[in-house]
């Protein structure tokens, strides 16, 4: 056993500070082993450090790392998000009421929601004290589903299979890939499909909405081997174990790339994830290639999306040269990297490839950059404008720069920055079409200050004093205990949440509900009885539990502030 996992089985290390370095990515690997110990609480919440919503509202997946290794795993969890959406627009609804000059009874409305006034609001800020999810069960229950992983998950990402009318639909539309270190592994779920909006989607009902399979022989079971890429060199298409440290994902926009990084071997690696049957592997995804000779400390990953003119060409059967991209980031590098993915035929390694690597000057140090997150809104919007066979009016939409963000350290602040697209043209061909192929640059034009340190950054929606969506930078400052707003029309930050001890992940939840219960619902604004919502889970990881926060302006006495707490806060060791 190394000294640093000797030290993390030793009671009462476990502070701010350390845990701060080991969520960073400075923790160790190889020290977990998962026939030792307790096995973990699975209608509880013990260090998250991912989450993730599903596109449908029905499901929020939490990933918990157990950090301290006081189980012999990590888990990961399916939760009710109609059933907390429900319980935190209520909690909303009392604390705004709306009777103009009416005053609201904090008191009265967390009596009403069943919770009490927050007794300890230096821990986990709020009005009400905290729902806990492990005593409910029948129709108030949180926690559906659950599964046992290995120790140290560092994040997760969900991805959903591409569709169409004429797409066939067995096999897995949705999976589930959570990064663990301490097997190390990724390992993956084949989940429920919720969509409303993709074509042909087959959208789940009921308890199939909670479906967490990773080869487990029962709910709350350990996940199989088979389930863990990478653990068996034997099975990999390129033939060798994962990489140590596998820290940073992100996915392709079809889901059919899944790329990691390895911040100790400075490496970068990609899984292929076939969703049709694949002959030679099955449908089963396999760690496919890697990236070596990275600079120091590979971080986070954000999935660039490829200009649709890209996918109407391969529509039209007309080449074009495209590889999927994702953005990198590193913790001991001032850089900032574009990597790309290439297929090969089986069984050759995957192509996985750095393109550009930007040097990050815009402050005096550079090093230390962590969360990464791109926003692709306005080319979305033109191209949505655009008919499918109008190739001229997608390649104009194209030339609409994505914005990039990038949460940085040392000085702490928030990087904004341009991805352009290149489209490269050929000589006109009748066959081949005129474009021969595309890719994108980026660089770093702006930075916002932040408090200390900020960590993760997300792209959501508030809903504006006039009912409509407005985009919003979310970042979150793990040891300020922080969260902040930046708007990127007015380039500057608008709102600074508080937060408990150690914000580690985020999600959205954002849509539209219809009637007194609070049901999200697809329905037209302007409806009477539709009526647009946006609420944000910040995952804790310092004390797990997970923070609802409210982001309607509308409501003025919530707007910006928490107002709901999900698990029982639990104080690390060392504090309690």
């Amino acid at each position: 056993m190394t000294l640093a996992c000797a030290l993390l089985r030793t009671p009462r290390i476990l502070g701010a500070g350390l845990a701060a370095s080991i969520v960073g990515g400075l923790g160790v690997a190889g020290c977990f082993v998962d026939s030792e110990g307790l096995p973990p609480p699975v209608e509880g919440l013990y260090f998250p450090s991912g989450i993730a919503a599903s596109p449908g509202g029905r499901v929020l997946y939490v990933a918990n790392s157990d950090f301290d290794l006081q189980f012999n795993g990590g888990t990961v969890q399916a939760l009710d998000l109609q059933r907390l959406r429900r319980r935190a627009l209520g909690l909303q609804a009392s604390l705004n009421p709306p009777e103009a000059g009416a005053g609201a009874s904090v008191s009265a409305a967390c009596d009403a929601a069943g919770l009490g006034l927050n007794a300890a609001p230096l821990l986990y800020p709020g009005p009400c004290g905290p729902l806990d999810i492990s005593t409910l069960d029948g129709d108030e229950e949180i926690v559906r589903r659950s599964a046992v992983i290995g120790a140290f998950a560092s994040n997760l990402v969900l991805v959903h299979r591409p569709l169409d009318e004429s797409a066939a639909t067995e096999g897995p539309l949705a999976r589930l890939f959570v990064p663990v270190r301490g097997d190390p592994s990724v390992t993956f779920f084949d989940v429920a499909d919720d969509r409303t909006d993709a074509p042909a989607a087959q959208r789940c009902e009921g308890d199939a909405c909670f479906q967490l399979d990773c080869g487990a022989t029962a709910t709350g079971g350990r996940c199989a081997r088979d389930h863990r890429i990478g653990e068996d060199p034997g099975q990999e298409r390129i033939r060798r174990k994962l990489p140590l440290e596998p820290f940073g994902i992100a996915a392709g926009p079809d889901g059919r790339s899944i790329v990691v990084s390895h911040q100790v071997e400075n490496i970068a690696s990609v899984i292929v994830n076939p969703w049709e049957n694949v002959e030679t592997i099955g449908t089963r995804p396999q760690l496919a290639g890697v990236l070596t000779d990275l600079a120091s400390g590979p971080t986070e990953l954000a999935a660039v999306p490829p200009p649709r003119l890209v996918s109407r060409l391969r529509a039209q059967a007309k080449a074009i040269d495209y590889q999927p991209t994702f953005a990198l980031t590193y913790v001991a590098a001032p850089q900032l990297d574009l990597i790309r993915y290439q297929e090969t035929a089986h069984p050759a390694p995957a192509l996985l490839f750095q393109s550009t690597a930007t040097r990050i000057s815009a402050l005096a140090s550079g090093s230390d950059s962590r969360g990464v997150a791109v926003d692709a809104s306005e080319r979305q919007a033109c191209e949505a404008g655009c008919g499918d066979d109008d190739l001229e009016c997608l390649a104009r939409c194209a030339a609409i720069p994505i914005q990039v963000f990038v949460a940085h350290r040392y000085p702490n602040s928030l990087l904004i920055g341009e991805l352009t697209t290149t489209l490269i043209e050929r000589e006109p061909t009748e066959s081949e079409g005129r474009w021969a192929a595309a890719y994108e640059t980026i660089a770093i034009r702006d930075a916002a200050p932040l408090a200390a340190y900020p960590s993760r950054v997300e792209v959501g929606d508030v809903i504006g004093a006039d009912g409509a969506r407005h985009r919003r930078v979310f970042a979150l400052a793990f040891d300020s205990g922080l969260a902040f707003s930046y708007d990127p029309e007015a380039r500057r930050i608008d709102g600074v949440i508080r937060t408990g001890r150690g914000p580690q992940a985020l999600a959205f939840d954002t849509g539209h509900t219809c009637g007194a219960e609070k049901e999200r619902c697809d329905c037209s604004p302007g409806d009477d009885a539709c009526e647009p919502y946006s609420l944000m889970y910040i995952a804790h990881f310092t004390d797990s539990y997970l923070g609802v926060v409210d982001l309607d302006m509308r409501k003025a006495n919530t707007f910006g502030s928490m107002i709901l707490t999900v698990g029982k806060p639990v104080p690390p060791r060392e504090s309690q």
